[in-house]
Formats: structure tokens, sequence, C-alpha cells
């Protein structure tokens, strides 16, 4: 019999490994997951990739088996209406501190293969700020949310234990380029336009542009990963972390404090601290938008 701990820092189990087999087979769990196993001697929290009975082959679902079938919960809408429905009734409210624990330990796991993606994303990101017509950063707003949906899927495939590579970071141009660019575009021009009534002295305008601003997040990787287009996309975003802003707000600012540690070693530290924020937010994406996943 085993316990895990699931992405909410909540303990779930005890449970046969049969069951945890088929949780890991539906994505609900995956073999970095923290678990025990109750009748060993050795009692000590590991993870699930450490017992014999969760390696690779003992993970593959079997379609006759009535275990993983159980196991299973029902994949998620692809409606946009009803996916912020079933999110809004299935997800966990977004818990700070198990998304932190997530985050780091994915950094401490995977920096190098972190560090390779910044180092690939970080000079495409410089180049194409120096592309401007007039004051508007045309490259970024159109390009920018396509590799910031590359980098979300990069990231997740390294939570999740599945193979990711450096392709994955360019994901975007060709699964869905021109609904990446919509959205980029769309919501630079929200912001800048409520950022220029605020300098000129509106400062209500300050009012949209955190709620939007926060509540947008997860738009770019929603439109990569749930196949949506742009508006519906923007619209689930919104919708679900409305009911989590505060906390989300709080877990941005923890993660950009984390980030900023590496100002203390000046530039290199801080490129070396950068992917803590992707880490914890693709975490807080996968606890809200893969419930499955985070259990």
């Amino acid at each position: 019999m085993f316990t895990i701990i699931g992405g909410d820092g909540k303990e779930y189990g005890p449970v046969p490994a049969s069951e945890v087999n088929g949780w890991i087979a539906n994505g609900r769990a995956n073999l970095q997951t923290k678990a025990r196993k109750l009748d060993d001697d050795d009692d000590a929290w590991k993870t699930l990739g450490d017992f014999s009975e969760f390696s690779p082959a003992a993970a593959v679902p079997l379609p006759s088996s009535p275990s993983a079938s159980e196991a299973a919960p029902p994949s998620l809408p692809t409606d946009p209406r009803a996916l912020v429905a079933d999110l809004l009734a299935r997800a966990p409210k977004l818990a700070i501190g198990a998304c932190l624990s997530r985050g780091w330990d994915l950094w401490l796991n995977h920096f190098g293969r972190l560090m390779l993606a910044y180092l690939v994303v970080i000079p495409v990101s410089a180049a194409m700020a120096f592309v401007q017509v007039g004051p508007l950063p045309l490259a970024t707003m159109i390009f920018g949310g396509v590799f910031t949906a590359g980098m979300y899927r990069y990231t997740l495939k390294l939570l999740h234990g599945e193979p990711a590579a450096v392709t994955d970071l360019f994901a975007g141009f060709s699964e869905a380029p021109g609904a990446l660019m919509l959205a980029g575009i769309a919501i630079a021009f929200f912001i800048m336009t409520f950022a220029m009534l605020l300098s000129a002295g509106f400062l209500f305008c300050i009012v949209p542009i955190l709620y939007f601003g926060i509540a947008w997040t997860f738009t770019y990787p929603l439109i990569l990963e749930k196949k949506l287009a742009f508006v519906p996309a923007m619209e689930v975003s919104r919708r679900v972390i409305t009911r989590n802003w505060w906390r989300m707000l709080i877990l941005m600012v923890a993660a950009a404090l984390l980030s900023l540690i590496g100002i203390t070693a000046l530039f290199i530290g801080l490129i070396l601290t950068l992917p803590i924020s992707l880490c914890v937010l693709a975490c807080a994406y996968d606890s809200l938008f893969n419930p499955k996943n985070s259990l």
C-alpha cells in the first residue's frame, strides 16, 4: 500500500500499487511524485521511480485493466464554457506553498535543461526587443506569446517526466501561430493603452492593468495545450484565475523575489535564477488547468 503527496501538497492513500500505476498512466502522478510504502520497513518518503512497482513498463496503461480505467478521471472538455465550468468545479484552490515547492524542485532537478532553453530563447527575445515601430515593440508583441507558449510546453514536459526537446520551444509556430500572435497583440495593446492613460494621470487605470495582467497569465499555454482560440483562451484564463486572483498575485511576487535573488550575483546570477519563476508558474498552471495531474 502506498501514500503519495499530490500537487496540492496533500497526502492521498493508502492505495494499492495497481491504483497508483493507474494514476501514473492517466497523468495524475509521475515518477517524481513523492510517495512512501506503508508495509515497508523503510517508510521514508521517496519518489515513485524509486519503487520497483512503478517502473516505466509497469506504468503503461492496459486497455483491459479495470483498475486503470476506474482511476482515470473524466477528460477535460474542449468547449471553453464547459471547460471553465469543469475546472471551477474540480480544480482545487491554488496552493501557493505547493507551487513554490514543486517549482523549486523542478528547477533543481532540471537545472541544466532549463538553462539550455533560456540560452536559446533569451538571445531571440533580446533581438526582438530591438525591432520597433515608433514606441511599439512590434516583434515582441507579435512573437512573444509564441515563445512563451513554447517555454510552458517545454517546462510542463519536464514537470510531467516526459521527454522535452529544444524543438518544443518553437511548437507554437507549427501548432497555433495565428492564435498566439493575435493574443500577444491583443494583450499588449490593452496593457499599453491603459498604461498610457495611467501616465496621463488617470490613476484608476492601475486596476485593469493589475487585474487583467494577472488574469490573462495562462492565455498562451491554454492556446497551445488546450487548442483554444485566442479570445476563449483569454476568457478561460481570466475566469479560472479570478477565483484565485489574490493567490496568483502572492505567488507571482514570491516567484519574482526568488528569481531576483540572482541580482546579488549580478547578471550571471540573475540568468541562473530566471527559470524559477517559469517553473513556479508552470506548476500553478498544472494545478489549475490539469487537476488530474495535481490530484
